[in-house]
């Protein structure tokens, strides 16, 4: 009997036989939208408790058995809870799912990895508490798991990483510790301010494989008192820059509170239908069609979205700056809608109207899944977001090579940017049919030329499809990697069994380094001997 195999039945004594998943054709995980063939569904386990993880992970460096953890799965277009190497074994975190403590005075929670969007926002409308959250495009996820992989938002506290105050975190050894004030017995601070004593080491364990983190401290936004969700739609693909500057110039000035969000005339057609409806033709879809289309909906080449939140003179006053900002700009158009209770009433979710009870009003959705059938019903898509400057001609540089390079490999540009106060996230995603081999095959070649254009301008993307961690992690080159050799040597100090999520951004363990483990975005699929 194998390692794997061995791991696995004693892992039933832990968390249960209902708890063990043995992959087979109907049962295991896999990530829904492969972008390389021939992947097969794989085992996993689900503890219960911190205490059965810390079970788990002790029964891992016994039996010399990776684990690949993960709080819910569903960072699709990203590889899901797909791992690095088919030797790993899921630790799927979603059991751990409660809510510890919702405070709205001081406005935080406390929550464990397996929390969604909606178990939290639902908490907190059943309990009528005077709260926003931040949700992402999607609401099913986990808004831990969210936030150490730096998700992001749309309102105020968007940046999710920024609002995490506190973890705890189990280590490779299976012990358990907790960050910040919370590392004293008998306090409450944990989750209200984030300096401890000496280091702060939140930050090692986000994008990590240094720990599991099976709960944290998160920061939540007060419920405002009034809401306005405005809209500035631009006429002119080329007019781009002069949108990018004055956008981000009211962000750096804190008139627009939420890091805006700005999306071209392919990614409003991703919601309203599939491409059939909108061309049939071979390629990208032309120019001159975008430009029908834009009229059809009623929309711009560039659509941006921003929020105000708050009181309701200075909500006013910000609304009139940003008018004054874009006035006598030829085809630029401002639209807003503000929000407010009666008189001495917060503005409640029952008075916004449906078009706007979206993710800049804290409201977690699934709408936005729909966009994933864009090229067929069996639909998937992979996700490329380089980090880049906000200055705006720069975008538009980066905007044009990369609408050249989706044009050679016979995909749509779709472009969803965020915009924050001094860089912004060049958000765009390829969208295929699902086991088309021809199609992959152009998927994957436009991914990696999309990471090269991007590195040769010194871009990299926030986070990376686990398929391509080695290749986004050599592009980190200073010193000959210094950064990474850094890594590897507290993963190697903190994981000297290597048993934590190997090869996760790159950071492989001794032991994979030393048989030169490499994953499908690099050569063939690699198996450690067990």
């Amino acid at each position: 009997m194998d390692a794997q195999a061995i791991f696995l039945d004693k892992a039933e004594a832990i968390v249960g036989a209902d708890n063990v998943v043995r992959a087979t054709p109907k049962e295991g995980y896999i990530d829904p939208y492969p972008l390389n063939p021939g992947r097969a569904k794989w085992p996993g386990v689900r503890p219960g408790s911190v205490e059965e993880v810390q079970a788990i992970v002790r029964l891992a460096n016994d039996t010399g058995v990776p684990l690949w953890s993960f709080s819910k799965g569903k960072n699709l277009g990203y590889g899901g809870p797909e791992p690095r190497t088919r030797d790993m074994v899921a630790l799927d975190l979603s059991r751990l799912n409660q809510i510890i403590e919702v405070n709205d005075q001081l406005n935080y929670a406390v929550i464990e990895p397996g929390v969604t969007f909606f178990d939290l926002f639902e908490h907190i409308q059943d309990q009528g508490l005077k709260l926003w959250m931040s949700v992402p495009a999607l609401g099913w996820g986990s808004i831990l798991g969210n936030a150490l992989d730096r998700g992001y938002g749309m309102t105020p506290m968007g940046d999710h990483v920024q609002s995490i105050c506190g973890m705890e975190v189990v280590l490779p050894d299976g012990e358990l510790v907790r960050t910040g004030m919370w590392a004293m017995e008998g306090t409450e601070l944990g989750p209200i301010f984030k300096g401890g004593f000496g280091p702060t080491l939140d930050g090692i364990f986000t994008q990590s494989n240094l720990g599991i983190v099976t709960k944290i401290g998160l920061w939540l936004m007060p419920w405002p008192d009034v809401y306005i969700n405005g809209d500035v739609v631009v006429e002119r693909e080329e007019d781009m820059p002069k949108l990018v500057d004055i956008l981000t110039q009211l962000r750096r000035e804190d008139v627009i509170q939420n890091n805006a969000l700005c999306g071209n005339v392919v990614r409003a057609a991703t919601m309203n239908g599939p491409r059939s409806r909108w061309f049939e033709g071979e390629g990208s879809i032309p120019d001159e069609r975008l430009e029908e289309m834009r009229q059809e909906m009623g929309i711009g080449q560039w659509n941006a979205k921003f929020g105000i939140y708050g009181d309701k003179g200075l909500a006013e006053r910000r609304l009139e700056i940003i008018r004054e900002r874009f006035a006598g700009l030829d085809g630029f158009t401002v639209k807003a809608r503000l929000y407010e209770g009666a008189e001495g009433v917060q503005v409640a979710y029952a008075d916004i109207a449906d078009i706007d009870r979206t993710q800049m009003a804290g409201v977690p959705t699934l709408k936005p899944l729909s966009t994933v059938a864009w090229a067929a019903e069996n639909g998937g898509h992979i996700d490329a977001a380089p980090i880049i400057p906000a200055r705006g001609e720069e975008v538009w540089a980066f905007y044009r090579e990369a609408k050249e390079l989706y044009r050679r490999f016979g995909f749509d540009l779709y472009i969803g940017y965020h915009l924050y106060p001094r860089h912004m996230v060049h958000v765009t995603m390829i969208f295929f049919e699902n086991d088309n081999q021809e199609q992959l095959g152009r998927a994957r070649a436009l991914y990696s030329a999309l990471l090269a254009a991007a590195r040769s301008h010194g871009y990299a993307p926030y986070r990376s499809h686990v398929d391509y961690m080695d290749v986004i992690a050599d592009g980190f080159d200073y010193n000959n990697n210094a950064i990474r050799r850094l890594q590897e040597t507290l993963k190697d100090a903190l994981d000297p069994n290597g048993i934590l999520s190997p090869g996760k951004q790159g950071v492989w363990p001794r032991r994979y380094r030393e048989i030169g483990a490499e994953a499908p975005g690099g050569a063939a699929e690699s198996v450690l001997p067990l």
